[in-house]
């Protein structure tokens, strides 16, 4: 006897996980970061996150399993560049038609692919990816700064800067029935864990302006990039990370 196992969850009204990889729940393939469908309401869709680009299709079919095509998602957001986040946007772009959109910083590197600001070549000479780890140039359709509006639906949400883990890093903010709801991607993590990285463009003097100032939003739900969401005082997990960066110390790695 064959033990079904979900394909998708819901984490909130309106917000499926429709990916997640080997440091997560397992629900496409372990390359991908937590990938998370939107639901705006009269028929608007947006994604946060397009996954490693590896199995792609695997984060489609479980799109279409909520009874969602593809095709009605009009907006894929990007946290960063990292190949584990950004990798698939080609695939869903060129397959689907969805409008990505990243931070100015970022943009002309999606666009062209670049293998080292991205650090896919780093991640590749360490082993991260495999060695013929692609990642196809995708075209950018908006490109968003500190407190750009994005409307899906009903649902509007805020971009804010987030460098620290990586250049160009953005998280967006949707706040709804007296919540804030913050897509986090890799700036902080369940139990107050961060992710720095022997990159280029990790910066802990800019991880720690970011966890600070996320711990002046006082977040009540937190959908990361990695890991498990927190639904319920997320902001005690931004609190922890930042007494660590307050004592002059580095909070644990995820």
């Amino acid at each position: 006897m064959h033990r079904l196992y979900p394909v998708m969850i819901q984490v909130d009204e309106g917000i499926y996980l429709v990916g997640s990889g080997k440091y997560g729940f397992r629900l496409s393939d372990p390359m991908d970061c937590n990938v998370y469908l939107l639901d705006g309401g009269n028929g608007k869709y947006a994604m946060v996150d397009a996954g490693g680009g590896m199995e792609p299709e695997r984060i489609a079919a479980n799109i279409e399993r909520l009874g969602v095509s593809p095709t009605q998602i009009q907006v894929l957001l990007l946290t960063h560049g990292h190949g584990d986040h950004a990798a698939g946007a080609a695939y869903f772009q060129r397959q689907y038609g969805m409008q990505v959109m990243a931070s100015e910083e970022i943009m002309p590197w999606i666009q062209s692919g670049d293998r080292e600001k991205t650090s896919i070549d780093a991640a590749v000479r360490a082993g991260v990816y495999p060695a013929d780890y692609e990642f196809p140039p995708c075209p950018v359709a908006r490109g968003l700064r500190e407190s750009d509006e994005i409307a899906i639906g009903d649902l509007v949400l805020k971009a804010i800067d987030t460098p620290g883990h990586a250049r160009g890093h953005l998280s967006f903010l949707l706040e709804r029935d007296g919540r804030k709801l913050l897509f986090g991607g890799d700036s902080v993590f369940a139990g107050g864990k961060v992710v720095i990285q022997n990159v280029w463009d990790c910066v802990i003097s800019e991880y720690a302006a970011t966890v600070e100032k996320l711990h002046g939003l006082r977040i009540d739900s937190l959908f990361p990039g990695h890991g498990v969401v927190l639904l319920t005082e997320a902001w005690r997990a931004v609190a922890e990370a930042h007494a660590c960066f307050e004592r002059l110390d580095v909070p644990p790695n995820l």
